[in-house]
């Protein structure tokens, strides 16, 4: 058995992180969590009934040393908590995105396989019934060689007003860190390795300045309705993109081109497109496109949702992942290039929407 520590107990810690190492009581046991604010700490621990809660991560690093960490915390402070957690003997599970630069990334790999320890990111989202068996079209080689895709993930209004999300220094950008990423991963993922040459985007903060930022918390990702956060919202604080779009060239002329937003005048949408040369695929429905015919697939139940009571499943199949992974039956999904790849897009688009130009792969690596 796994002993678990927990860096940040917020809405992703107690509504995802918990409940899915809980699923795998013979795996996992958490021993303790931690959070800046201590009275987060405690109200978490007492909540889930776990033995130690701590305000010092350093502390409960040395106190209970922990075989694997979760790490919770707001986006421009994962490279320090991962940091401390490896230098300690930890693998580590962190929240998306790994980084928002390239460089720290490749820094915090580098560091994890000098120690001998695993460095996962929690994308969460491939694990999708219809990305999954996407996945497993294209892996049969159905769609050719894949040169083209696209996604989109809209809310209407969906602006997180709780925690920190749009607070730049805190959070390191807006929609696109925050639910782009999912479906920039995702996308990744499914079209295989390829080597990032350049990408050009553009942000805008049009309608958080409005007076409508948000229909509900589900809307805006608290999806269990409680977001276990203090702060107050404050419109002022609005300093990074509500709206999001791009283009990502990699080698080979394959390309995505991209929309993200948390409010925008459009309706709500979740959708992926990949184009190969033998026929196309469109997500969520499943449809595939050839030169004679489109045809709607089945999902099959090996690719059904098997948490489908719970808010975040897809956390839960990728802990199971890493269960399957310490007891020798399986490969980690989420693999370091993928993630280094995510990350370097990620460092590339903030870097062209400031610029207003395109920035090439080079001017980072």
């Amino acid at each position: 058995m796994k002993k678990v520590a927990i860096i940040g107990c917020g809405m992703i810690a107690n509504a995802a992180h918990i409940p899915a190492y809980r699923h795998r009581p013979d795996d996992f046991e958490i021993v303790g969590v931690c959070d800046v604010n201590e009275k987060s700490a405690k109200e978490t621990a007492q909540r889930h009934g776990i033995a130690n809660y701590f305000s010092d991560a350093e502390k409960m690093l040395k106190a209970l040393s922990p075989d694997l960490v979760s790490i919770c915390v707001p986006n421009m402070f994962h490279g320090e908590y991962i940091r401390l957690a490896i230098d300690n003997g930890a693998d580590v599970l962190c929240e998306k995105p790994l980084s928002v630069s390239y460089k720290e990334a490749k820094e915090l790999y580098a560091l994890a396989e000098s120690k001998g320890r695993i460095l996962c990111a929690c994308q969460s989202m491939r694990f999708t019934p219809d990305r999954l068996a996407a996945k497993a079209i294209i892996e049969k080689g159905e769609l050719g060689e894949i040169y083209y895709g696209e996604f989109a993930r809209l809310r209407r209004r969906g602006i997180p007003t709780w925690g920190a999300f749009h607070i730049e220094k805190i959070n390191g950008g807006g929609a696109f860190v925050d639910i782009g990423v999912h479906m920039l991963d995702a996308l990744v993922w499914l079209m295989g390795p390829s080597r990032v040459v350049s990408v050009s985007g553009t942000t805008n903060a049009k309608i958080a300045h409005g007076g409508t930022p948000s229909a509900s918390l589900a809307a805006s990702g608290a999806l269990t309705g409680e977001t276990f956060s203090e702060r107050v919202y404050s419109e002022d604080e609005f300093d990074v993109e509500d709206f999001a779009a791009g283009s990502i060239l990699f080698e080979g002329d394959k390309r995505i081109n991209f929309k993200t937003a948390w409010a925008v005048n459009l309706p709500d949408e979740t959708s992926i497109s990949l184009v190969g040369d033998a026929a196309s695929l469109r997500l969520p429905e499943l449809d595939t496109f050839t030169a004679s015919e489109n045809v709607r697939r089945d999902i099959s139940s090996a690719y059904e949702n098997p948490y489908p009571s719970e808010a975040f499943p897809g956390h839960f199949q990728l802990i199971d992942n890493i269960a399957d992974f310490y007891a020798g039956k399986a490969s980690l999904i989420v693999k370091p290039e993928e993630t280094l790849t995510v990350c370097a897009i990620i460092d590339l688009f903030y870097r062209s929407a400031k610029a207003g130009r395109e920035i090439n792969f080079s001017e980072i690596e």
